[in-house]
């Protein structure tokens, strides 16, 4: 009779180690299972393990899975802080990795040294047309799209006697909308484009 007991609490423990496995990979809850399970299975058949002593660990084990539970809240409450505080951008131009411009995006030049003029080149990426932006000495070296549709900044080029300079372009787009996806906040713009939050290098009003 006491080699059924073993090998009847043995199967349901074996059960609960696969379910618990399945639904949760943490280490240190595979761990304790692992213990559990082992102790079990190595108990002498002569004095096996008391129903008490059973239930008192299988307690235990159900306290560890709060505690994971709980951790996971406390994480899902840390992406939640995170949301709101992306959410505060609606409306606001964020720098991000993009040379596209839509309706209410800025355009911002910053020339390597004195300069005559500065050409930027606008790709129309419905029709393909072409426009050109031109800056001279003096002139406040930013440019806001109103148009409707999306444009590619396909070039910006400096010249000072002819010759070219570099010139540094940064693109600030208006933040139309905030998700939340498995990496955490994406930023949504016009026409659809989302960049992952994390791609935001600076937040202007």
């Amino acid at each position: 009779m006491a080699i059924q007991v073993v090998g009847s609490s043995y199967n349901a423990t074996s059960s609960a180690t696969a379910a618990t496995t399945s639904t949760n990979n943490s280490l240190w809850k595979d761990a304790f299972l692992g213990i559990l399970v082992s102790q079990l299975k190595y108990q002498n058949p002569l004095e096996p393990l008391k129903p008490d002593e059973f239930l008192s660990q299988l307690s235990q084990l159900t306290q560890v899975e709060q505690l994971t539970n709980l951790t996971s809240s406390l994480n899902e409450l840390k992406t939640s802080g995170n949301m709101t505080q992306w959410i505060s951008t609606i409306g606001k131009k964020v720098n991000v990795a993009s040379d596209r411009l839509s309706k209410g995006d800025e355009l911002t030049l910053v020339p390597a040294s004195d300069y005559d003029t500065i050409t930027v080149t606008l790709k129309n990426l419905t029709d393909g047309t072409t426009k050109e932006v031109t800056f001279g000495r003096g002139d406040e070296l930013s440019y806001q799209y109103d148009e409707e549709g999306t444009v590619q900044v396909t070039s910006a080029r400096a010249l000072k006697d002819g010759k070219e300079l570099t010139c540094a372009l940064t693109v600030f787009k208006v933040v139309k909308g905030v998700i939340s996806t498995d990496t955490g906040a994406s930023l949504v713009f016009a026409n659809d484009e989302t960049y992952d939050a994390s791609q935001v290098k600076i937040i202007r009003n």
